[in-house]
């Protein structure tokens, strides 16, 4: 039976809507790109390089302001920033310790990691990564206002794949919070994908609508998960064994 989306609850087990539970319903063989053994679903080629988004992804979003609707693409990071007087309009939020843990525990499994995300001009992400601790585990950091090019425009994953050190595209996961300037344009540039969604806040649960943007329909054999900290669990759960990653 086709699925939308392969989902990782927090607490893991085997209550429907789980990955275990997912897997079980998925007959042989699996989607295109996946394959099934001992009754779970594994990427194929497996992922070399994982690219993150940073606002919604890895910034710290505690305290900030979030009733503010903002464009597409640019991740929330006005929504957070506006009336905020002690912040610039060219500041990135800093990274959660939670996120910045995530990036010391991939890159210790050997994975190729960078940041690239959608920036205002004169925004840059480079400070906040540096004090964190985690820039010099970064192979790049991609600004869409020196690039030229935004998301969801194929030449911005074009750019993350020029930057993964000589990975295919299906090598690469983009773990971004919005379906269609994150997850649609990644799947269309042969990537993988994973969907950062966050339980709605009350304003959008009382609108109908998901938080940070995420509307959109998941395409298949795309994982959603709540918070990055459930990354690295997802991506074990999806590396073939005995794969060097």
């Amino acid at each position: 039976m086709a699925t939308r989306a392969l989902l990782l609850a927090a607490g893991g087990g085997d209550r429907p809507g789980t990955l275990r539970s997912v897997v079980r319903r998925r007959p042989r063989p699996g989607p295109r790109g996946c394959a099934v053994s001992a009754g779970q679903v594994v990427w194929d080629p497996p992922v070399r390089c994982v690219g993150f988004d940073y606002g919604g992804v890895l910034d710290d979003r505690r305290g900030a302001v979030q009733d503010v609707s903002v464009p597409p693409g640019y991740e929330g990071w006005l929504t957070l920033n506006v009336g905020a007087v002690a912040r610039r309009l060219d500041q990135s939020l800093p990274v959660d310790p939670a996120a910045a843990a995530v990036i010391r525990s991939l890159h210790r499994t050997g994975l190729r990691l960078l940041v690239a995300s959608n920036t205002l001009a004169g925004q840059s992400r480079e400070a906040q990564l540096v004090a964190a601790g985690v820039r010099g585990l970064l192979r790049a950091v991609l600004h869409s206002a020196e690039l030229g090019v935004a998301k969801p425009s194929p030449r911005f994953f074009d750019a993350i794949t020029a930057a993964s050190g000589g990975c295919s595209p299906a090598e690469i996961c983009y773990v971004g919070n919005r379906v269609h300037s994150d997850v649609l344009p990644a799947v269309a540039a042969g990537m993988r994908a994973v969907l950062i969604a966050p339980p709605a806040s009350t304003a959008d649960r009382s609108a109908g609508q998901p938080a940070d943007g995420t509307a959109g329909e998941v395409p298949d054999g795309v994982p959603v998960i709540e918070y990055v900290r459930e990354l690295p669990a997802l991506l074990a759960r999806l590396t073939a064994p005995g794969d060097a990653w």
